[in-house]
């Protein structure tokens, strides 16, 4: 279910992210642009499997900001943060077992990236590298002592110019990593690749004019 809604998503939001590139005039060059936004979160894979029981990140709201200098019209040096209220759920593989439990809980990401805009376009896609750190009453018990990672993200969106001074950065990216939250072996928690996805819909407020 998680899955499937993660694809109507993002189907919208390249339909959106495609529409704009295309119809949205140039936008104004600027030294320095500030963006915050709002995000959709989802985590494409299960932190742990014991058995029929099996536990993951669950999809949540969140938000966050970017700070971009842009070195040259189509290259920018970012700065991003956001957090999301995600905690984990835990659910059964049993058909005999119905429902599932929750835990809340929290994820920051803190990370660089270059964003590449290129010429006559507002397409553009980021690439770069930072931190993952999972808190929250679903993590705070024993043994679970590696709850930052580092990993990498890459991403693709679109600037879409609603009126001459008002625009929208639309948004997805891709954080991917290795988890091991107890960083023992035999455990139900094995290190393993994450991919989690944002959605985000941000408004960016430009300084510095060229």
């Amino acid at each position: 279910m998680q899955n499937r809604q993660f694809v109507r998503v993002a189907v919208t939001t390249f339909a959106l992210m495609v529409a704009g590139g295309v119809t949205a005039r140039a936008h104004a060059q600027y030294v320095a642009e500030f963006t915050p936004f709002f995000t959709s979160y989802y985590a494409l894979g299960k932190l742990a499997t014991s058995g029929a029981i099996s536990e993951r990140q669950y999809a949540a709201p969140g938000g966050g900001a970017r700070l971009t200098f842009w070195v040259s019209p189509t290259i920018g040096i970012e700065a991003a943060g956001a957090y999301v209220a995600s905690g984990t759920q835990f659910t059964s593989s049993d058909p005999n077992v119905t429902g599932g439990v929750s835990l809340p809980g929290n994820i920051i990401t803190a990370n660089g990236r270059v964003v590449f805009r290129p010429a006559r376009t507002n397409l553009y896609v980021l690439v770069g590298g930072g931190m993952v750190k999972r808190g929250g009453a679903t993590w705070d018990f024993a043994n679970i002592t590696k709850k930052t990672s580092i990993g990498g993200v890459v991403g693709f969106g679109a600037r879409a110019n609603v009126t001459p001074k008002f625009a929208l950065n639309v948004t997805v990216e891709g954080n991917f990593y290795k988890s091991d939250p107890d960083g023992s072996a035999g455990t139900d928690y094995t290190s393993k690749l994450q991919s989690d996805i944002y959605v985000s819909v941000g408004v960016p407020i430009g300084f510095g004019r060229r």
